[in-house]
């Protein structure tokens, strides 16, 4: 369903809204195979970024920022005030920045395998970058643990299909890399005021996981939660195992937020 503008988005389920931000090149159609876990919760919004996949009324923007203003804009258009924030990979970085230029629009904030950027980051390998845009085995090995790729090859062949549709135009790869290369959020952390979970796979070889303990160490009060064995794309291969952490991560906070006045 085209709307809000240039972006193409769609909304599902009930519950407290969560916004879905994706990652590089990609179309938020990567969520469909465990997206029926998440409806049972939440009023999801998914969405593809503006120049990319599905959202093609417009040029990307070049930087983090821009992205960033794009969601405002979209849960402005929407009528949806603030909602839960979670972004993965190169949306996680988006989900930062959503934070700090839009604090109003987050109640909470969600970072899966994702970075701060800067001189500091953890950077994967150039094996690692090829293969995002390499043929289906070579994006399988970046995105899942090698144990699950052996045990469930067939699964991972359906999850990877999803990461093919709607490709991206050129402009708008160009733009994202460019934007992934400028993103820099370290000196920034300390002033995102939302409660945050940081999440990632334990084996993830595409964000280290050297990254997440940086997220974890300077955002104010955040929570670091590792999911075993899993790879990039841990939401996908350990689906439940990662939505768990997260319910228990909105319910805490939930409580705490409640209890806090009184103190």
């Amino acid at each position: 369903m085209p709307g809000a503008g240039q972006i193409y988005y769609e909304r599902q389920g009930d519950g407290d809204p969560l916004l879905l931000v994706t990652g590089f090149a990609i179309s938020a159609a990567v969520f469909e195979p465990v997206l029926d876990l998440y409806t049972e919760h939440f009023d999801c919004i998914l969405y593809d970024h503006r120049g990319s996949a599905r959202s093609l009324g417009g040029s990307s923007p070049r930087s983090m920022g821009g992205l960033a203003d794009d969601a405002a804009g979209l849960l402005a258009a929407l009528g949806v005030e603030r909602a839960h924030v979670y972004g993965v990979s190169m949306g996680g970085m988006v989900a930062q920045e959503i934070a700090l230029r839009h604090p109003q629009r987050v109640d909470r904030l969600v970072l899966g395998c994702t970075s701060a950027g800067g001189l500091r980051a953890a950077r994967p390998g150039f094996r690692e970058l090829a293969a995002l845009v390499g043929e289906p085995d070579l994006r399988a090995a970046a995105l899942f643990s090698p144990e699950f790729r052996r045990a469930h090859p067939e699964r991972v062949r359906r999850l990877v299909a999803p990461f093919r549709a709607h490709p991206t135009p050129r402009a708008g790869v160009v733009a994202q890399m460019a934007a992934s290369a400028l993103h820099d959020t370290c000196s920034r952390l300390a002033r995102i005021a939302a409660p945050t979970l940081v999440l990632h796979g334990e084996c993830d070889q595409l964000v280290p996981v050297r990254n997440a303990r940086t997220l974890a160490e300077r955002i104010p009060g955040a929570e670091l939660a590792m999911v075993p064995g899993a790879g990039h794309a841990y939401a996908l291969e350990r689906p439940q195992v990662a939505l768990d952490l997260l319910l228990r991560f909105m319910t805490r906070t939930r409580e705490e937020a409640h209890v806090a006045p009184n103190r």
